[in-house]
């Protein structure tokens, strides 16, 4: 039995768990394809259906941690992001003329995409479009929700069909029925999952069924760049108090503007930022949201070889932690070392911790604190 290192010198290491996957939706014209870019700082690419890139989550702890131990490596969380296409992204293309079968097509598509994502990042424009057609913010917003409203009752409605056909029902299947009847009746209301109330065990009922309205979406106000320097847009207070009545998280951003800023030597973007008053860019906000809509905290490995963060749910318990790095790490998982982010800032160095007895000594069933710095002491397998 021994200890381990610092698991930044893991050569081999599990992604999974550490990775969300964000889907951008939103009308045509609404931006999706910027605020892609200005995620992963590249272009449209991968396949036609749906554009595919990493987006990494800017971390100041980060960047401090970096500075500190001056490691080889430094590794910053990271979401990997779809930029989902099909014609009619969010299925709500305006106007009646265009071909029905077509439209149909184009929504199965983007439903069939939405179901492998974690969250959304709904893109709405709000400035006028170049040919004169008035920014509708708020009834942007709304699309969305319906689409997955009306997604999720499809799924619900054939399941109560199919459950009531059944002459031999288990009792797990009645109680299916009911949960399934219930969501049918609350759906039909106009009501997502994400407004019910439903208990854990409902929730995992649920869980195999890839229901759409059941996932955190963040909604980004595209803004022109004179909207973005008077501070405001049209419906801004009504799509805010939208926001607030749903619990979804707004980000008003020029995501033209930050993406080509994002594009220029890292010498000249404090100047173009300063200028056009961005305190905190669009990208840190978006990541922020995703983060806090998703149930996310960091913890972070430090060491000469590499800082890196590590997201984990919040309520993750120490040997689960050690899991998202290597599967070796939990199976043979002896303690948890841990010292926080502002108790290594408040004396200055890994010494200076051990100096003053700060570092902790925790059990598998502890829960991960946002900021914790962790080195796993392991038994690794025979």
């Amino acid at each position: 039995m021994r200890t381990g290192a610092r698991t930044g010198t893991k050569p081999h290491t599990s992604m999974e768990g550490v990775r969300m996957k964000v889907g951008i939706v939103g009308m045509p014209g609404a931006g999706k394809t910027a605020v892609f870019r200005l995620l992963t700082g590249g272009g449209p690419g991968g396949r036609q259906d749906a554009s595919i890139g990493m987006a990494r989550v800017p971390d100041a702890r980060i960047d401090v941690l970096s500075g500190m131990f001056k490691p080889r490596k430094t590794t910053y969380a990271q979401i990997e992001v779809v930029d989902l296409a099909g014609g009619a992204s969010v299925g709500l293309a305006r106007g009646g003329d265009s071909d029905a079968r077509a439209k149909a097509r184009g929504i199965s598509l983007l439903i069939n995409h939405m179901r492998t994502v974690d969250a959304f990042i709904h893109v709405v424009r709000a400035f006028d479009s170049p040919d004169g057609e008035p920014a509708k913010a708020l009834a942007d917003a709304a699309s969305l929700g319906e689409e997955l409203i009306l997604a999720d009752m499809a799924i619900a409605e054939a399941r109560v069909e199919r459950l009531q056909s059944s002459r031999k029902r288990t009792p797990e299947e009645d109680h299916e029925l009911e949960l399934m009847d219930l969501l049918a009746r609350e759906l039909g209301e106009g009501r997502g999952l994400r407004q019910m109330e439903l208990t854990a065990e409902d929730q995992d009922c649920l869980r195999g069924y890839g229901l759409l309205s059941v996932k955190p979406v963040v909604l980004v106000a595209n803004m022109s760049e004179e909207q973005y320097q008077s501070g405001g847009y049209p419906e801004q207070a009504q799509l805010r108090a939208y926001c607030d009545e749903l619990h979804t998280p707004l980000v008003g951003l020029a995501a033209g503007i930050e993406a080509d800023i994002s594009e220029l030597p890292q010498d000249e973007r404090k100047a173009f930022m300063d200028a056009y008053g961005i305190v905190s860019t669009g990208v840190e906000q978006v990541s922020r949201a995703v983060y806090e809509s998703l149930g996310l905290v960091s913890f972070f490995t430090v060491g000469e070889d590499e800082v890196r963060a590590w997201p984990i749910a919040s309520g993750t318990r120490a040997k689960q932690a050690a899991g998202k790095i290597h599967s070796d790490i939990e199976h043979g998982f002896i303690r948890a070392e841990i010292v926080s982010y502002d108790g290594l800032i408040r004396l200055g160095s890994y010494a200076a911790v051990r100096t003053a007895g700060a570092f902790r000594l925790e059990g598998r069933d502890y829960i991960m604190a946002d900021g914790d710095i962790v080195n796993f002491r392991f038994s690794p397998p025979r």
